[in-house]
């Protein structure tokens, strides 16, 4: 694996299988899908959509690890993966009434000590080599808060920047170790952490200004159907994407996320790092598949998103 084919790497901490049952083309008729999931590897798919070379990096066990290493290359992208003795998780899905109806899943796997700190070497090695790595929140408990902090610490010891898609006791630990040059969350994720009393923009921008002052050097809150909101330094936006009618909602945070990293590894200023992550993410509401939209569709609606400085707020 040549390490020069890689801009971006993209830690998958919890990496699982996708089994989804369709509507076939003929009466009772059913199509069977095989598809890799988990947000480390829906944020990887959107950045290769858009042209850059991610590398995904995580756990991957038992005979399910196994059909994900098949999976994962036919995405186009290079996966680094720590053999685990847990099989990877399994979900099963029924959406031939339309809807995404659960028939089954496995248990998230309990990692050893050792495989931890495997997984933890392996993806600061290759994130160390990079212009950019992505670090996503998780399902479960599979690592530890320190796990984070620890990762936040030793990346702010090198040139590589850091972009952050969590919430909760992982993005603090993330914020003690050494902060994030980008975090992307959105406002639900902060009204259950507890640091949001609503979704206003004042409250917003307040809480916006807290995380930056925890480390996080710019922030960006995804607000669902409403403009999004940010901070670059000392400077504030909101950021609005035009109305689209979404096949799905799932995955356009992960895919606005992706834009961001994106806008980081080529070097854009703050307005366009917005405009590329809002583009990425309302061109992935366009489709079912999660962390995917035609790269046609994301420069047609770069120049569509609106951003309207905005004044400061005090926290």
């Amino acid at each position: 694996m040549a390490r020069d084919r890689h801009n971006i790497v993209v830690f998958a901490p919890v990496l699982h299988l996708t089994v989804t049952l369709e509507e076939g083309p003929g009466a009772g008729a059913a199509e069977i899908h095989l598809h890799p999931g988990g947000q480390g590897f829906w944020i990887a798919r959107m950045l290769r959509h858009l042209g850059e070379r991610p590398l995904l990096c995580g756990p991957a066990g038992g005979e399910t690890g196994r059909v994900l290493k098949s999976l994962v290359p036919a995405f186009g992208i290079d996966l680094s993966a720590v053999a685990t003795e847990a099989s990877s998780p399994v979900y099963v899905y029924d959406r031939r009434s339309g809807d995404r109806e659960v028939m089954g899943e496995t248990m998230m796997p309990r990692l050893t000590r050792h495989e931890i700190d495997e997984v933890y070497g392996k993806i600061l090695e290759q994130a160390m080599q990079r212009v950019v790595c992505v670090i996503p929140g998780q399902t479960g408990d599979i690592f530890p808060a320190s796990f984070y902090r620890r990762l936040g610490a030793d990346l702010s010891t090198s040139d590589t920047k850091v972009v952050g898609d969590l919430h909760g006791t992982e993005l603090g630990a993330l914020l003690d170790g050494g902060g994030v040059d980008i975090l992307k969350v959105s406002d639900e994720e902060l009204m259950r952490d507890g640091m949001l009393l609503s979704t206003g923009d004042v409250d917003v921008l307040k809480a916006i200004g807290r995380l930056h002052q925890r480390g996080a050097r710019a922030v960006v809150v995804s607000r669902g159907g409403q403009p999004a909101l940010a901070r670059f330094g000392a400077d504030m936006f909101e950021a609005t994407p035009p109305s689209l009618l979404p096949a799905d909602f799932r995955g356009a945070g992960d895919s606005m996320t992706a834009g961001f990293a994106a806008a980081i590894a080529r070097g854009l200023g703050p307005e366009d790092t917005l405009r590329l992550g809002c583009a990425a993410g309302a061109a992935n509401v366009t489709r079912h598949g999660l962390g995917s939209a035609s790269v046609e569709l994301i420069d047609a609606l770069v120049d569509r998103i609106g951003i309207r400085p905005l004044a400061p707020v005090n926290s």
